[in-house]
């Protein structure tokens, strides 16, 4: 099996950019993007090519808009298999959810969310990034891919969000985002995202086909496969970078200091943005002399001496940054830890070397 949805997403942009007149072929050979090459390249690398394309792209037109001009004046004429799942669902608001629920497996890196609110679904997109920053114009073509899509599926060129919202600043022209997709568009915001309200959601999908959506949830058992092939070779290639630069330890303790704050980090959960299995998640931390476990602790216990020391945050606000389900499971880690309860140790000032039970963090992880 030799896929990836990249090969529909690269066909989709080249095909629509040629339509508006520039030299496609100069364009996508200057920043390297070739679809023979598609599977061989991984996520981010392919994000940087991508990126690289639309600043060019923009570059050459002047058009900073590009993303919007090129993707919803022409014709819908492939959106590949995720297309095709989303045509096969039953109505509108399962496109969506079939959307969402299978982007993940085609294309792992692609980190994107459904919310159910009252009389509306708002989508999430986070576009993945390598050593470029991912433009608004890819953004632009793929909301604007998203909602051709599902007006080809529905029928109907009355399916219009409600709302969209951009993690990037105003554009020039503005209003061209409002006509583009027939709503509210916010600019500065959090995410980026897309509402569609109940009306549209209940709307039925006319080709939807039971055994074509069959069909097509199979091929995705074999795409998963692709994928996987496909993501090991990114991991190869990150973790070549990252070589000299982090240890594998290292690199988990970053994440779980962003973790800890929404609780108690999940073994899984870090495997999962690691782009990992949690058994090779375990054998790498193995292999570096620690494992999940202690390095939770550990980060948390150098959190605890470096903010205990500096005096900013209250022992309540504390012990929840550290993932704690409550200030008393705090006090006793730091017992643990320093032999000392937290209010001692703000009292005595930043533990040092002779206050501590246990190794410190670097000594650990560098056994």
């Amino acid at each position: 099996m030799t896929y990836s949805s990249a090969i529909d997403l690269v066909r989709g942009i080249k095909s629509r950019l040629a339509i508006s007149g520039l030299d496609v072929d100069g364009l996508f050979a200057r920043t390297g993007l070739r679809e023979s090459e598609c599977l061989d390249d991984d996520a981010f690398t392919l994000s940087d090519k991508l990126s690289h394309m639309w600043e060019l792209a923009t570059q050459l037109t002047g058009d900073a808009q590009i993303g919007l001009r090129i993707a919803l004046p022409q014709p819908l004429d492939r959106s590949g298999l995720m297309g095709h799942i989303m045509r096969a669902s039953p109505d509108v608001r399962t496109a969506i959810e079939n959307l969402v629920r299978y982007t993940p497996l085609v294309s792992p890196s692609v980190n994107s969310t459904i919310e159910h609110l009252p009389s509306r679904v708002r989508v999430t997109l986070q576009l993945p990034g390598g050593q470029r920053k991912v433009p608004q114009q890819h953004y632009d073509f793929v909301w604007c891919l998203v909602l051709r899509t599902l007006q080809s599926a529905a029928g109907r060129d009355d399916v219009w969000p409600t709302l969209v919202t951009y993690a990037f600043p105003p554009p020039a022209e503005p209003s061209a985002y409002a006509q583009a997709f027939g709503c509210e568009v916010q600019f500065n915001a959090a995410s980026n995202s897309m509402e569609i309200d109940e009306a549209s959601l209940d709307l039925p999908i006319p080709s939807a086909n039971p055994s074509a959506a069959d069909w097509a949830l199979r091929m995705l058992a074999d795409l998963a496969q692709s994928q996987r092939d496909w993501t090991v070779r990114m991991l190869a290639r990150i973790e070549k970078s990252q070589h000299h630069s982090a240890t594998f330890s290292a690199r988990v303790q970053r994440l779980l200091e962003d973790m800890l704050p929404d609780g108690e980090p999940l073994r899984e959960d870090v495997a999962r943005r690691l782009m990992t299995s949690e058994r090779t998640l375990q054998r790498r931390l193995f292999e570096e002399g620690t494992n999940f476990t202690r390095l939770v602790d550990d980060t948390r216990r150098a959190l605890a001496q470096r903010h205990l020391g500096s005096g900013q945050l209250s022992l309540k606000r504390l012990s929840f940054q550290l993932g704690f389900s409550d200030p008393s499971a705090f006090c006793r880690a730091c017992k643990r830890w320093f032999g000392l309860s937290p209010k001692q140790l703000q009292h005595v000032g930043r533990p040092t070397g002779t206050q501590l039970r246990s190794p410190d963090m670097t000594e650990r992880l560098a056994r």
